[in-house]
């Protein structure tokens, strides 16, 4: 099982969903240059506290998101009064590149990269188990299933990923060629993990009629701060949404409000917390 790690504050996972809601509804919503790059520090910042439990591969994948709508939206529109450089009559991409095309494609990257970063954070904030937890009975069973078919995916990439290695290793052929090679090692580890889970929730009763916790999720002062914040940005961001932004009409984006401004903001509330933590539990340690 688990734990934070020391100097990480631990929040309610129901406090942690409702900040990934409105994370979400900020991301969505608000397309304003200004908003996404605000929204995006704050996510930076609420994941900082806790890198060192869920890596970098959520941004990796952000990043990869971001850059496509640029690269399919400079190259495929031809609309905009900005030329940026112009290339011969080729098919498909032949003719003028426009900073109007670029913008837009940011625009669109940009929202990909936030939600995927918003997933990032809840990734590596809220345990499975603690979600599985706030679950009533009657879905206690398939939620618990539910959540052990999410874990194989990923697992099952490391088992490729190490299969493959061990293949190099041994200077056998590796690659899309070696699929067929691969599957009967990857069919054994997958039942192998299977088996596991099955006598580790024997082991635990699952499936019993009474529904243990190790410890229930209580609630604190820091999780009703972060569960107003979470709903004032959200009230604001889906009740007043900022100005849109469409580089084709106006390529310079117009600045937002101050509410939209604090609607964002309040989604930095985790990682005061986190921050005021770690200074308290420096102290108790001089």
């Amino acid at each position: 099982m688990e734990f934070p790690a020391a100097g990480i504050v631990r929040i309610n996972p129901i406090a942690w969903c409702l900040w990934a809601v409105a994370a979400l509804a900020a991301a969505f919503i608000d397309r304003n240059p200004y908003l996404q790059l605000l929204l995006l520090m704050v996510l930076i910042n609420v994941w900082l506290p806790s890198r060192r439990r869920g890596g970098s591969r959520p941004w990796k994948l952000g990043l990869l998101l971001a850059v496509t709508p640029i690269v399919f939206s400079v190259a495929l529109s031809r609309f905009g009064a900005h030329i940026l450089f112009r290339l011969p009559d080729l098919p498909v991409i032949g003719g003028p590149w426009t900073a109007e095309a670029l913008a837009f494609g940011a625009s669109t990257g940009a929202a990909l990269l936030l939600v995927v970063a918003v997933f990032g954070v809840l990734q590596v904030t809220v345990r499975s188990a603690d979600l599985v937890g706030l679950l009533p009975r009657s879905l206690y069973r398939a939620g618990t299933v539910f959540a052990l078919a999410v874990a194989f995916a990923p697992q099952t990439v490391g088992a490729i990923r190490a299969i493959s290695e061990a293949r190099h290793l041994r200077r056998q052929r590796s690659g899309w060629r070696a699929a067929p090679s691969l599957l009967v090692p990857l069919l054994l580890t997958t039942m192998e993990r299977a088996l596991q889970y099955g006598e580790s929730l024997d082991a635990r009763g699952f499936g019993s009629r009474r529904r243990s916790r190790y410890r229930r999720a209580g609630w604190q002062a820091r999780d009703f701060l972060v569960v107003v914040a979470s709903a004032a940005s959200l009230i604001q961001t889906v009740g007043q949404p900022a100005l849109g932004y469409n580089a084709y009409q106006d390529l310079v984006p117009s600045f937002p409000g101050l509410a939209s401004l604090l609607a964002v903001l309040a989604l930095v509330v985790p990682a005061v917390l986190s921050s005021s933590h770690r200074k308290d539990h420096a102290a108790d340690l001089v």
